[in-house]
């Protein structure tokens, strides 16, 4: 009877610490990333956490992980960012096929993001049981946007090199591919791809 009840104190004080101090969701945005806008356009944003996204072992310094909706299209976009080391210059389609994605189509995409000649990214679809994706995405460092990863790892040690310090960003958008409609799935894409590019450059302005 004792046991039974320091057992049921103990959860009782855990219960009170826990609804007190709620964990942090470290997805949301710590640094820069708070700049990001919750609105682009059209789009409306809700912020999730690790567990509602496809996400790999970071060991990030940023993190903002958030689902944009638009006219009954749905994008989600996921963005690290490391200061001062190497990261963030991984495949994601590795990170998809680990938990149980099948890859297609891997090539690239241009978006219109303002710049002459657009923005090109990586693009695939992962597909798993029902869930369907357009994944796209690309990485950003200083003054470059790219979709090579060897061009951006040059870029990190060119900048560590002469300033002593650097930052980068994996940047990654999905759409959901509804009834197999991969071209309004990639029109979705397009136009999300291009907000968030175009508006990166002011927000990753804070740690330059």
């Amino acid at each position: 009877m004792i046991r039974f009840a320091v057992t049921a104190l103990l959860l009782s004080l855990t219960a009170g610490y826990v609804f007190l101090h709620p964990p942090e969701n470290l997805a949301i945005g710590r640094g820069a990333l708070t700049r990001c806008p919750a609105t682009l356009g059209p789009w409306d944003g809700t912020e999730l956490s690790f567990e509602d996204a496809v996400v790999e072992e970071l060991h990030a310094d940023d993190v903002l992980i958030r689902r944009y909706q638009s006219a009954g299209e749905t994008a989600w976009l996921c963005i690290v960012v490391h200061q001062n080391r190497r990261y963030g210059a991984h495949d994601p389609q590795l990170c998809y096929e680990s938990q149980g994605y099948e890859i297609e189509r891997p090539g690239r995409a241009t978006v219109a993001d303002g710049t002459p000649g657009g923005l090109t990214v990586n693009r695939f679809v992962a597909t798993r049981r029902t869930d369907q994706r357009l994944v796209s995405y690309w990485w950003l460092t200083g003054d470059l946007a790219t979709a090579d990863a060897g061009a951006f790892r040059r870029a990190m040690a060119v900048s560590g090199a002469l300033a002593n310090r650097s930052w980068g960003a994996f940047v990654r958008v999905e759409t959901a591919i509804r009834d197999g409609d991969r071209t309004a799935a990639a029109r979705a894409a397009d136009d999300f791809a291009a907000r968030v590019a175009h508006e990166l450059p002011g927000v990753m302005g804070a740690i330059r």
